[in-house]
């Protein structure tokens, strides 16, 4: 598939050139779009619909991946596990399998586009970058014209609604802004990457979010420590931050003050509900619909939200789904190490340690609309999958031998 057409045709009268048009849409509408229901409105009919003309060749690439394979099992176990679940439903099992296609569809056309033109996609993911700092600083902008600086927990624009999820998007962006800053070998090019990081970095800042804060801090220290070539500055950059986050998770847990971060305090009861929902089925769990917890009063228990995807999978396909969750984390960063020390960068690496920790400490069921795991979480592996596939395409002509079959997996 040729995204650039030849000078005599007109490129833009293509589908594969709309994708890629409608997927930066797409994803400049998480910080534009007001709502979720439009932007997923949207992923439909501009971007799901569309590829299912495309994605063939993608299908061939992918066929011998073994991350791919696990991304699909536990997709479909997870899937599968609706059918024990207490109160089963029809509706609800329909509901979950069009997420799954989604996902599957956005997994898919992500990999098409980087694959077939790189140096585009990369264009894409600055682009957006940009896009993340003009959204943050207006969002501070209009946000604090209506509430208390800077006591009040910062949301962004677009269809995140709540502070830690919003923490965790455009952390995200501050993260990648800081790897282009890094990488740019143009000074203007740096000072703008750098001062789209700062920004971002104010923003996460300001929605008061740890687990936000702690995973962009983190990863932001492990990009300087990476792609600094000064020895001396890279050891003083990664004690520094390490230790920083070393710092403030201590205090955020109120080792170092009292009382304990609010929101550690509201997480221990939340998943000791969810592990007694593990005890009840260990090894495959409750099933992927989940049962309702009510509170004595009879509001919805704040348990019914895990705020940990690893537990959620547990509590849904017990340790069965943990497994399979855990087994796709390990293909992705051995994959992700591969690719490594293949090209000398650990980015890769990085994003999948700022998914785990945003994992760790918030989100729920991994199969769900476009939300803040379709950045965090599905992105990178997507991009994983891409650059894995180069990279075992390039393989025959770096090393001179044929291409070994079994290369691929994990």
């Amino acid at each position: 598939m040729q995204l650039i057409d030849s000078p005599g045709r007109n490129k833009f009268l293509n589908l594969p050139n709309y994708l890629l048009l409608a997927y930066t849409l797409f994803l400049m509408g998480f910080f534009f779009i007001p709502n979720a229901v439009t932007q997923y409105k949207l992923f439909i009919g501009a971007l799901f619909l569309p590829g299912l003309f495309v994605i063939r060749d993608t299908l061939k690439t992918l066929q011998h991946n073994r991350l791919w394979h696990l991304i699909l099992l536990y997709l479909g176990y997870m899937l599968i596990s609706s059918f024990w679940s207490k109160d089963f439903s029809v509706k609800e099992l329909s509901y979950s399998l069009r997420l799954a296609a989604y996902i599957i569809m956005f997994l898919l056309i992500t990999v098409m586009l980087y694959r077939h033109e790189h140096k585009v996609f990369e264009k894409i993911i600055k682009s957006i970058s940009i896009s993340a700092a003009i959204a943050a600083a207006v969002s501070m902008v209009l946000w604090y014209a209506e509430h208390p600086f800077p006591t009040s927990r910062l949301v962004g624009m677009g269809t995140i609604e709540n502070p830690n999820p919003s923490a965790f998007l455009y952390g995200f962006f501050a993260v990648l802004s800081c790897y282009y800053a890094l990488r740019s070998g143009r000074v203007r090019s740096k000072l703008g990457f750098t001062a789209v990081c700062m920004v971002l970095l104010g923003f996460v800042a300001l929605t008061q979010s740890n687990t936000g804060i702690l995973s962009t801090m983190l990863c932001v220290t492990l990009v300087l420590v990476f792609h600094l070539h000064n020895k001396l500055i890279t050891i003083g950059t990664g004690v520094i931050g390490v230790g920083l986050a070393g710092l403030y998770l201590l205090s955020s847990i109120g080792m170092l003050s009292a009382p304990a971060d609010t929101g550690l305090t509201e997480r221990l009861p939340i998943w000791r509900t969810v592990l007694e929902q593990v005890d009840n089925a260990p090894v495959f769990g409750n099933g992927y619909q989940k049962e309702l917890l009510l509170t004595p009063s009879g509001e919805a228990d704040a348990a019914n939200y895990a705020h940990n995807a690893y537990l959620a999978s547990a509590r849904d396909g017990g340790l069965v789904g943990l497994v399979l969750q855990l087994l796709i984390l390990l293909a992705g960063l051995r994959a992700a190490l591969r690719i490594a020390k293949a090209q000398g960068d650990s980015f890769y690496v990085i994003l999948l340690v700022f998914g785990f920790i945003c994992m760790s400490a918030d989100t729920d069921q991994l199969i769900t609309r476009p939300r803040e795991l379709w950045i965090i979480y599905w992105l990178p592996l997507a991009m994983i999958l891409a650059q894995d596939a180069l990279l075992i395409r390039e393989q025959p002509t770096l090393n001179g031998k044929p291409l070994n079959r079994q290369s691929n997996s994990v």
